[in-house]
């Protein structure tokens, strides 16, 4: 479709090395938004760099993350990025654990609180993509998260797939198949077509 792709390793993983500033306070009363902030910063920083480059459009991008990345990615959106177009949400969340707390991450009312400030600001056209066997944030968490962000003035659109797999918050990296048309579909909403894409060069 014509996308330059790239993939930010955040600070603290991977070959960066470092702190990991996302992991912050206990369970019961996780400070979210500053993690988030974080990323964020990142992920701009890395948009700005490729657009600079001289084969790269400056008003067409889209921004995608999964889990941490997908919540991560919304922060994105609350700041509205020039340029930026579309947001796609995989699974976004954190403080999920699928094995000693499946289903149930971390104060998840506190994330509903951070989601519902984004959607304050957010005026990117967010597309949310969720399982009903996500054994990070559950069935239930998640739809609430949206409600809020879009209760606060966020433009999305939630879609909650059926069980697929042992844990559907695989679903980004393991069935594409899945979520492809949906995905297809809203890029091409946001003007993100095909042929709009060769006739652009």
């Amino acid at each position: 479709r014509g996308f330059i792709v790239a993939v930010p390793t955040r600070i603290g993983y991977g070959v960066t090395g470092g702190e990991d500033v996302e992991d912050s306070d206990p369970c019961d009363r996780k400070n979210y938004s500053a993690g988030f902030s974080v990323a964020s910063e990142q992920i701009v920083a890395v948009l700005e760099a490729v657009q600079r480059r001289p084969d790269a459009a400056k008003d067409r991008a889209a921004v995608i993350g999964q889990s941490y990345g997908g919540a991560a990615s919304l922060a994105v959106a609350s700041l509205n990025p020039p340029g930026v177009k579309a947001v796609i949400n995989f699974a976004g969340g954190s403080g999920g654990n699928p094995k000693s707390r499946p289903m149930r991450p971390c104060s998840p009312q506190q994330l509903e609180r951070v989601f519902r400030d984004y959607g304050k600001t957010a005026r990117v056209p967010t597309l949310w993509i969720y399982t009903e066997n996500d054994q990070y944030f559950g069935p239930t968490h998640p739809r609430k998260w949206f409600d809020g962000f879009v209760k606060a003035g966020g433009s999305a659109e939630f879609v909650q797939f059926p069980p697929i797999g042992e844990d559907g918050h695989q679903l980004f990296n393991l069935y594409p198949e899945v979520w492809k048309p949906k995905v297809v579909a809203f890029l091409e909403a946001q003007g993100f077509s095909a042929p709009a894409m060769k006739a652009s060069k």
